[in-house]
C-alpha cells in the first residue's frame, strides 16, 4: 500500500511539475479564437484595431514558441496579452461598424426631414342631390 501511496504522490508531482512547462491548451484556444473572431468582423479594414488584431497574432506565435522551449509561465502572460489585444480588436472593430451605422442612420433621417411632403387638399364635400324640378 505504502508503494501505491508513493507512486501516486509521485505521479501527482510530476503532473504538476510539468503544468508550468508548456501553455495550457484552453488559453491558447482561448486566444486562437479570439483572435479569429476578430478577424471575422472585419477587424483588418479599422485601423486601430488592425494593429491590435496584429499584436494579438505576433504574440500568439512568440507564445507557441516559449511553450515549445518550456517556458510556459511566460507563455501565459503572453497568451494573455494576445487575447487582450484580440479582445480590443473586436471590441474596437464593432465600435467603428457601430458608429458607421449611427452615421448612415442620422443620414437617412436628415434626408428623410428635407423631402417635401405631400400635402393633402381635403376634397370639397359633395354638393347635396338636388330635387327634381317639376316641368311646367
Amino acid at each position: 500500500m505504502k508503494t501505491l501511496t508513493r507512486l501516486m504522490m509521485f505521479a501527482s508531482l510530476a503532473l504538476v511539475g510539468c503544468g508550468g512547462t508548456a501553455a495550457s491548451t484552453a488559453r491558447m484556444g482561448a486566444t486562437q479564437a479570439a483572435i479569429r473572431s476578430a478577424g471575422e468582423v472585419g477587424a483588418e479594414r479599422e485601423p486601430t484595431a488592425a494593429l491590435h488584431l496584429q499584436y494579438a497574432r505576433e504574440q500568439f506565435t512568440q507564445a507557441e514558441q516559449l511553450s515549445r522551449s518550456g517556458e510556459g509561465e511566460r507563455a501565459e502572460r503572453v497568451l494573455a496579452r494576445a487575447e487582450a489585444d484580440a479582445e480590443l480588436a473586436l471590441a474596437l472593430s464593432r465600435r467603428s461598424a457601430s458608429i458607421s451605422a449611427a452615421g448612415q442612420a442620422a443620414s437617412e433621417v436628415r434626408e428623410a426631414r428635407s423631402r417635401p411632403t405631400p400635402t393633402s387638399t381635403p376634397t370639397p364635400p359633395a354638393a347635396p342631390p338636388t330635387a327634381p324640378q317639376p316641368t311646367p
